[in-house]
């Protein structure tokens, strides 16, 4: 076997790969040979059909499944004594596939990009922190609360926080638009869920009330069809109702699921599970601020079969649909995808090369440490923990969180933090 490598540029690799006419004969012989065992052809018995008679009956399918098996398998094997690291498939193109002669073909592909420092020069860092206050406690039973909401219909003018159930029907240039229209339409009014304008045009309006009301829609609106332009709602109100909340009883503490049913015990609950989030958010930003300054100080050339690999797992991850199922997005769209994917990368080339420079490494302890300091929020936590170590995807994003974590740690050991203290509300929000 003949291997030749050209580089059209830094990542780029063009492998022409020459395999003697021996090899692709022996590998269309073995296919022969093995389908002679197993073919039926009438007035034969099975396992005794003359080789001669498979050939005439299946050779052309046997060639190619031996040409697809010795490119296969030459490719594996020039890359390897290449030493290359594919970043993505190969694309492979067969050139010359005569009878008798030598099959060449040539395979396209990205290699991994070759990092041989990373620099990371900061003298100092501003790490926030922040306290669990009682606001923040606050804040969340108040959710709980508006959880549990009891509506209740009303015949007094729609205000704000009522809930409006209306029909609707938006116009361009007077003439309706898809997904414009809805009937008997429930809506908070205060939320925030529709364009700017319109559930304040409905404050004020009584039930069996129409009213129409001009708005335009935002120049960035997700609909690109409709985005920035003028229109026209028809809205009629069918029903009000006003919010009833909750009042703090200890029924309503069981119901939510403490069991001593104790304000005091709720709040308890409430303070430990935000203080776990609390460390959660502050190890956070302060690896983000780290790995900044690691992209900053470090350009790598990235490729694009990383990039676009990494954005179809973005783009998935914030619109999960079913497998087979056609879920598109435009290009505008997909390139802000390929912009968090080019970061993505980066961050994890060189994270991955700063922990093997670092002998970083995690042991089982750290990791069942880890895995209870998750499970311990849940209300079965044994089972939950049990899932974290046991599911094969969890257990790798609770490994590469430690790896980070520790190279984080080992960065900031001769860079000086200084602590900044903001309220809870600003640092997590």
């Amino acid at each position: 076997m003949q291997v030749s490598v050209e580089a059209p540029n830094k990542l780029e690799r063009k492998v022409t790969v020459v395999v003697p006419t021996q090899t692709l004969d022996d590998a269309f012989d073995k296919r022969i040979s093995k389908l002679a065992q197993t073919v039926k052809v009438n007035g034969y018995r099975e396992g005794k059909v003359p080789l001669d008679v498979v050939k005439l009956r299946f050779g052309e399918t046997a060639r190619k499944e031996a040409l697809s098996e010795v490119i296969q398998s030459s490719l594996y094997a020039a890359i390897a004594q290449e030493k290359l690291l594919p970043a993505g498939t190969p694309v492979v193109e067969p050139k010359t596939i005569a009878p008798g002669q030598p099959l060449e073909f040539v395979a396209m592909f990205e290699v991994m990009p070759v990092i041989d420092s990373v620099h990371f020069k900061v003298t100092k860092i501003e790490k926030e922190i922040s306290v669990v206050d009682d606001e923040a406690v606050d804040n969340v039973i108040q959710r709980l609360r508006e959880q549990h909401i009891r509506w209740h219909a009303v015949t007094r003018p729609a205000q704000e926080k009522d809930q409006a159930v209306i029909d609707f029907t938006g116009s361009i240039d007077g003439k309706p638009f898809p997904n414009g229209q809805a009937h008997d339409y429930a809506i908070v009014l205060g939320s925030k869920m529709m364009i700017p304008g319109f559930e304040e045009g409905i404050i004020g309006m009584k039930v069996g009330e129409e009213k129409t009301i001009s708005l335009k829609f935002p120049e960035k609106y997700f609909a690109k069809e409709v985005a920035g332009k003028e229109t026209e709602f028809l809205i009629k109100v069918i029903r009000v109702l006003e919010p009833e909340l909750p009042e703090m009883t200890s029924a309503f503490v069981k119901k939510i699921g403490v069991k001593e049913g104790e304000v005091e015990n709720l709040r308890s609950e409430i303070r430990k599970n935000l203080e776990r989030e609390l460390v959660r958010v502050v190890n956070h930003k302060l690896k983000v601020q780290v790995f900044d300054e690691l992209l900053k100080q470090n350009e790598i050339e990235i490729p694009k079969a990383l990039i676009e690999r990494e954005a179809k797992r973005i783009h998935d991850q914030l619109h999960p649909h079913h497998p087979g199922e056609e879920h598109h997005h435009s290009d505008a769209e997909m390139d802000e995808f390929r912009d968090a994917a080019k970061k993505q990368v980066a961050v994890g080339l060189l994270v991955a090369e700063l922990v093997k420079s670092h002998k970083i490494n995690v042991t089982a302890e750290e990791m069942e440490k880890y895995a209870t300091n998750l499970a311990s929020a849940y209300e079965k936590p044994d089972e939950v923990k049990k899932w974290y170590l046991q599911d094969r995807r969890q257990r790798a994003e609770i490994e590469m969180q430690l790896l980070e974590e520790k190279l984080v740690q080992a960065l900031l050991e001769k860079v000086t933090v200084t602590e900044k203290h903001v309220k809870y509300s600003e640092l997590v929000k």
